[in-house]
């Protein structure tokens, strides 16, 4: 059980992080209103958190077909909730301003992103004990590049008369 919850935790945050930054590069690209970023990361969290987790249960009720315990049940869960929370998270600046500035220029974004893969993976080379930087660098060169893609054809589409 605590495995599957680890697990789910840690796909959940990840994934969080990586595809609430991707999501949001690709949409500052536009003249989008707060509304439209609001909804647009609620929509993620809901979506992609339900998605993703399910996926998840169906792909350990797949890997042993003997298993039949809560497990996959206990990492669609743990996957959904974390997953749900740092999407949600990205948000936390609207509390203070309505200026989508903060989200444009994308300091808040990778900041926050960076911050949260940071504690992501200064636990996971804890409990495995390896290095951190064998883990954060691939994380931040996969953040980038997904956040440079979206960015791109975010402009590249906008661009489009």
């Amino acid at each position: 059980m605590k495995d599957d919850i680890r697990q789910g935790i840690f796909f959940g945050i990840n994934a969080g992080v990586i595809t609430t930054c991707g999501l949001i590069s690709g949409l500052v690209q536009t003249n989008i209103s707060i509304n439209i970023l609001i909804i647009s990361i609620i929509s993620l969290a809901i979506s992609d958190s339900a998605s993703e987790a399910y996926g998840l249960y169906l792909s350990k009720k797949a890997k042993d077909i003997t298993d039949f315990s809560s497990g996959p049940l206990y990492s669609l869960l743990s996957l959904f909730l974390s997953k749900f929370i740092i999407v949600i998270s990205f948000l936390i600046p609207l509390l203070f301003t309505k200026n989508l500035k903060v989200f444009k220029n994308m300091t808040w974004v990778l900041g926050w992103g960076v911050f949260i893969l940071i504690i992501l993976d200064l636990q996971l080379c804890k409990m495995r004990n390896e290095s951190f930087w064998s883990y954060f660098i691939p994380h931040v060169g996969v953040l980038l590049i997904v956040v440079f893609l979206t960015k791109y054809f975010g402009n590249l589409i906008n661009n489009l008369k």
